[in-house]
């Protein structure tokens, strides 16, 4: 059994050096003079990121949908995908509002606030170390950033030298909701690479739903879900074998739906209940 993943080294210190220019989506350079101190974080993996190096405190808002971490029940909440709440973001006063996507954007520069857009990541979740790194230059704290991205880099290292000599896995179906499930080009996608887990999904390009005949004709040995039994009470899928043998894999978390600091701990958590003899 391989030894366990050693803990990252203290790295050489970092200056925090300003200005910083970041490339948006759109393809401008938004150029921060000195660290935002009252950030809109559009986004639950920067959410994470910021608090995971000790920046939590500049978040001032987010969005609905974000679970994590705890602390972040506190944050003010001025939206969702659908709806963002222009004039209460103007009103708490923002030095950079951060969004994923671009639907807002227009309408919060026309307020007169500071935005920057950079889709959430969708493909090679190990690019996750490197946005931490940036979010790190931007709010000035190159060094803790630094040791958040080395760890994470850690214990990708440590999965991909344990599954080196693995060959093929056990199939995978994943079922994120009436069937729904991730197919080629997706983040989940490239973590079944890394597991050696074959997806019966994998001829599909993003998400799509699949049907239950599709699902019996494939077989999968694991099916990742947060709701077994109702597969379980399904009749059409009583002799797929991972039902047969109730082979379900309910994630402790949502780390893997987060491209943040938690990403590789969730594939983590994964490898190790499909694995157990490998990883400890």
């Amino acid at each position: 059994m391989p030894a366990a993943r050693p803990l990252p080294m203290e790295p050489t210190p970092i200056p925090a050096v300003f200005p910083v220019t970041v490339q948006s989506e759109d393809g401008r350079g938004i150029v921060f003079e000195e660290p935002p101190e009252r950030i809109v974080a559009f986004d639950s993996a920067v959410v994470e990121m910021l608090f995971a190096m000790g920046e939590g405190h500049r978040v001032i808002a987010t969005h609905d949908f974000v679970s994590y971490p705890p602390e972040a029940a506190d944050i003010a909440r001025v939206g969702n995908a659908f709806d963002m709440n222009i004039e209460a973001t103007v009103e708490l006063e923002p030095d950079l509002v951060y969004m994923f996507f671009d639907r807002f954007n227009e309408d919060l520069e026309r307020a007169g606030l500071k935005v920057l857009y950079i889709p959430t990541l969708s493909d090679d979740f190990a690019k996750v170390a490197d946005n931490i790194r940036l979010w790190g230059r931007i709010v000035g704290n190159p060094n803790d950033a630094e040791m958040v991205a080395l760890e994470f880099e850690a214990k990708l290292d440590h999965i991909r030298e344990v599954m080196e000599p693995i060959g093929a896995g056990p199939t995978v179906f994943q079922d994120v909701g009436s069937y729904w499930t991730p197919g080629s080009g997706t983040l989940i996608q490239e973590v079944f690479d890394l597991l050696r887990l074959e997806n019966i999904a994998a001829d599909i390009e993003g998400y799509a739903q699949i049907s239950p005949e599709v699902i019996v004709e494939k077989d999968p040995h694991i099916i990742i879900t947060s709701d077994p039994d109702t597969l379980l009470a399904e009749p059409a899928l009583a002799d797929v074998w991972a039902v047969r043998n109730q082979a379900f894999y309910t994630p402790g978390s949502d780390a893997l739906s987060i491209p943040g600091p938690r990403f590789i701990d969730g594939v983590d958590e994964l490898a190790q209940w499909v694995y157990p003899g490998l990883f400890r």
